[in-house]
């Protein structure tokens, strides 16, 4: 059971929190009235230790302005904004669903995969809802000329009842608003990116129409369009160059390859003009293809993918709007755990960190190897809980990283094989008499490349920052060896000065919202200030990017086990078991001490047996096999 204590946002009631990005955190939260009105809601609140930057919080403001002209089915709907002291929120429609990034995983997980009526379907809900926002006009009849800039998996939330929506226009801006954001940033995925996006150029609601094209593409190929490195990615973004979508699924239909090709071209006017022609298209193709699919048609493929997770859900939306509506003089009350998949996407409340002092042991676990990163901040992903009687007794060791399938460091052996250049540094230009002419801003990227390289992060950051200054062209070209490093910088200040360390982690993601390795380390910092709920929310967000990097789940464990959560430690140590990582045999042992707290004396002695059988010398896994088999009668 997880203890949760309800909290107020002015005429709002926070029941728990779902997630935290790089500028808010959101709730899930209810407003009551009169006469037993109750209403569920979602919550998004800028950070506590963001609400003293002007920038963001103009940013956020912003946001709520723009979101709030916003009045369609295919578009999350805005309710409120407002402050209260130096807190800022939107209050929004809440949503029971998931996002298409996770449908996509549960859809291979399953074997169920998305068919075309229904990719034919989400598309053209968002392209509908697409149309809506960039033809929007404000009160006096001028158009807004919005642009979403975001348009990604993440983005696009399907119901359970079969809507689909889009959601976060929080990077989107009007025509009458800057193009720049706080950290002088294009924001948005680059893998989701139009050519002119990704090259950091001006763009319009075109760049939009290219994003869909990319989902659309991904739907009906089952493959990432543009896949590999960031900075490999970002070339072939900027050139439009990807592989042929008849050639990874043969059968699509003629109709369909056109409706492709003219929203993926690289030019803006050889695309799509208008979201709305794109619909049209769509359309069509499904008529000629009898094609005719309905909401429930997504709703009933929905709650197949989800049936577990949905069950799971609504026990806990159940338990917490009843805690919302107690009385205050109830004190804390209780909710059961979500199932490990239910962890995997939503932050848990608070645990207890209570843990009693621990019995001294005779001797500890040998700690496994360090991984191959020498970014890690604080030791503690593949240490063993040790139980002596019913006191745990926690060992930190292992010191891990999240491995990043789609970045990865810049490095003296990251070369553009065709110039033996740094990827992504400014190229030398043409001069109009025929000689050359180094691009503004060469000479100071080169120096900021070379001291990343040489590990002198302290001097590269502000040479970085003062590459942002030099306009949009340079803004994409060095998010990644930028976040790199405030990581770096993070890792030397990890021991003497963990507040700014913590700082710098979050100015990190900022740049990079996608950076496992940010988020992960944030985490690690997080559990050593023992700030467990805001080192759960790190980790669901590394989860969210990678579900299966298995030191995340371990430390979840920890967590949990400290607040004497029994049941969700035991459901993430056993997914560590399940992706059998090289330290699977303390994952085995923790997930056996947590089995018998919970009185499961024969599956905590089977995966001891396990343990030891990995691992002959895990002497802890041992001692602690014997004494289960002593008290329990049998033989040792």
């Amino acid at each position: 059971m997880t203890t949760i204590q309800k909290q107020y946002l002015g005429k709002y009631i926070l029941l728990d929190k779902l997630a935290v990005g790089g500028m808010a955190e959101l709730y899930r939260a209810m407003i009551t009235g009169v006469q037993g009105f109750e209403k569920l809601i979602a919550i998004k609140k800028i950070l506590p230790h963001l609400a003293t930057e002007e920038e963001l919080v103009r940013s956020f403001i912003d946001e709520a302005k723009l979101a709030a002209l916003l009045h369609h089915q295919n578009v999350v709907q805005i309710y409120d904004f407002g402050s209260l002291g130096d807190t800022y929120y939107i209050a929004m429609e809440y949503l029971l669903g998931k996002d298409c990034r996770i449908t996509y995983g549960k859809a291979k997980e399953k074997n169920l995969p998305l068919d075309l009526q229904l990719a034919l379907l989400i598309v053209s809900r968002v392209c509908a809802g697409l149309d809506y926002a960039h033809k929007l006009k404000d009160f006096q009849g001028k158009p807004l000329n919005i642009i979403h800039r975001d348009i990604s998996p993440q983005n696009i939330l399907i119901t359970y009842e079969g809507d689909v929506k889009i959601v976060d226009f929080g990077i989107a801006k009007a025509a009458s608003q800057t193009s720049m954001t706080q950290m002088g940033m294009i924001k948005g995925k680059i893998a989701y990116m139009s050519p002119e996006q990704a090259s950091g150029k001006a763009i319009d609601h075109r760049s939009d129409i290219f994003s869909c094209g990319i989902i659309l593409y991904e739907m009906v190929t089952g493959k990432l369009m543009f896949s590999g490195d960031t900075m490999h990615i970002l070339a072939k973004v900027r050139e439009g160059e990807f592989v042929k979508p008849e050639e990874l699924q043969q059968d699509l239909p003629q109709k369909l390859l056109q409706v492709l090709y003219r929203a993926l071209e690289k030019e803006p006017n050889n695309r799509y003009q208008t979201c709305g022609d794109m619909l049209t298209d769509l359309e069509e193709c499904m008529q000629q293809l009898g094609l005719h699919p309905t909401a429930n048609v997504l709703a009933r493929y929905m709650k197949t993918l989800f049936a577990e997770e949905i069950i799971a859900e609504e026990q806990h939306l159940r338990e917490i709007t009843r805690i919302g509506l107690m009385q205050d003089d109830t004190g804390p009350a209780t909710v059961p755990p979500l199932s490990a998949r239910q962890a995997a996407e939503a932050a848990p409340p608070p645990p207890r960190p209570d843990l009693k002092k621990p019995e001294p042991q005779p001797s500890p676990l040998k700690q496994p190897k360090a991984g191959k990163s020498n970014k890690t901040l604080l030791a503690g992903a593949g240490a063993a809980l040790v139980v002596a009687v019913a006191l745990f007794a926690f060992i930190f060791g292992r010191q891990a990283e999240p491995p990043r399938e789609d970045t990865q460091a810049i490095t003296e052996k990251q070369l553009s094989p065709e110039t033996g250049d740094k990827t992504g540094a400014p190229q030398t230009a043409a001069a109009p008499d025929g000689s050359s002419q180094e691009t503004p801003g060469t000479e100071l990227y080169q120096q900021a490349m070379d001291a990343l390289v040489a590990k002198r992060y302290g001097e590269a950051i502000p040479l970085f920052e003062e590459l942002l200054q030099l306009g949009p062209g340079m803004q994409v070209k060095i998010a990644e060896p930028y976040s790199e490093a405030l990581l770096g910088e993070a890792e030397g200040l990890a021991k003497t000065d963990i507040k700014k360390a913590a700082s710098l982690l979050e100015k990190s993601i900022h740049v990079n919202p996608d950076s496992e390795q940010a988020h992960f380390q944030l985490g690690m910092l997080l559990m050593k200030q023992k700030d467990y709920p805001r080192a759960i929310a790190s980790y669901q967000n590394v989860i969210q990017l990678n579900p299966k990097f298995p030191d995340t789940f371990f430390n979840l464990g920890f967590i949990h086990a400290l607040s004497k959560d029994y049941v969700k430690a035991e459901e993430m140590y056993a997914r560590v078991v399940e992706l059998a990582p090289a330290y699977q045999d303390e994952a085995l042992f923790n997930l056996a001490l947590v089995q018998n707290e919970l009185g499961k004396k024969s599956e905590c002695i089977a995966n001891l047996e396990k343990a030891v059988a990995i691992n002959p010398k895990n002497k802890l896994a041992k001692d602690y096999l014997n004494k289960m088999k002593e008290t329990s009668g049998a033989k040792p």
